[in-house]
């Protein structure tokens, strides 16, 4: 017996062997399939959010903060103001979502208002802001020479208004509105041909409140001249093509470049427009949505 132990000991140890080496074979398909080879990077990519994406997914959650009435007035108030850069940024980053970002970023501009008297909280006047410190637009032509127009109309009713002391124009708002304008008309490269008076019987008839045909609603005359004015420059603007096919120059730039100057033309303009939105906001424009999204 002593002398087949030896022999029993090594059968079972090669046994033992042979079992191990079976099971690693028909567990490394499964071990492997846990990790198939990628490209690399393409994952990180996948999982990795657009800067569009992010700036959609911050604007909504701090919106949603800043309607909620279960949540604290003062983390209303931070989120709100949180989301006015935040759908500004929806604006720039996501041209599809233009108008949306530019309105969305008034409401917002025009609940941290609200929210602000609550908590005394001092809030700068809305001033209409005119291009002070912008040099160009990388934005096509024939949209800028649109929101001209656009710019020099409001300028001609508030400066109408003015005249009879009616609602809350001034001759600097007008003044404001028409600096605008021809910023716009410079940048556009267009050959100034803008009429410098406008029709004026419907302002005359009706210099306190009107009629807006967009929504069939009637609101403030002045107020709903300023969301007008806006209105017809987010049409112009969220139809308008990249200014590199107007340009040579843009068009040898690099990719990244072209898309950095075109979302930051596209933020410089929602906020200018936003200004628009919120005066309105702030006169007694109706800030629900249906009014504003007609």
């Amino acid at each position: 017996m002593q002398t087949r132990t030896p022999s029993f000991r090594s059968v079972s140890f090669i046994a033992k062997r042979v079992c191990a080496l079976l099971c690693t074979a028909i567990l490394m398909p499964a071990l492997t399939a846990c990790s198939m080879p990628r490209i690399a990077g393409r994952a990180e990519a996948e999982q990795r959010q657009s800067p569009c994406e992010k700036a959609y997914f911050d604007a909504t959650a701090d919106n949603k903060i800043a309607h909620d009435q279960h949540q604290h007035i003062i983390r209303r108030y931070f989120s709100a103001q949180q989301a006015v850069s935040a759908w500004t940024n929806t604006a720039a980053q996501c041209p599809a979502r233009f108008a949306e970002g530019t309105l969305r970023s008034a409401q917002a501009r025009h609940m941290a208002r609200a929210l602000g008297d609550q908590l005394s909280v001092a809030v700068a006047p809305i001033t209409l802001s005119r291009f002070d410190d912008v040099e160009s637009l990388d934005v096509d032509s024939k949209s800028l020479a649109t929101a001209a127009q656009d710019e020099d109309r409001a300028g001609f009713a508030m400066e109408v208004l003015a005249a009879r002391n009616s609602g809350h124009a001034t001759l600097d708002i007008s003044d404001r509105h028409k600096t605008t304008s021809q910023r716009f008309a410079s940048f556009s490269g267009a050959i100034d041909d803008r009429r410098k008076t406008y029709e004026a019987t419907a302002l005359l008839a009706h210099p306190d409140t009107m009629l807006d045909s967009a929504t069939g609603l009637t609101a403030p005359t002045d107020a709903t001249i300023e969301m007008n004015c806006a209105r017809s420059e987010i049409t112009a603007i969220a139809g308008s093509s990249n200014a590199a096919n107007d340009h040579s120059q843009s068009r040898v730039t690099n990719a990244k470049q072209s898309t950095d100057s075109r979302a930051q033309s596209l933020g410089v303009l929602a906020g200018l427009i936003a200004d628009r939105v919120e005066l309105a906001l702030d006169w007694g424009y109706p800030s629900f949505d249906e009014a504003l999204f007609a």
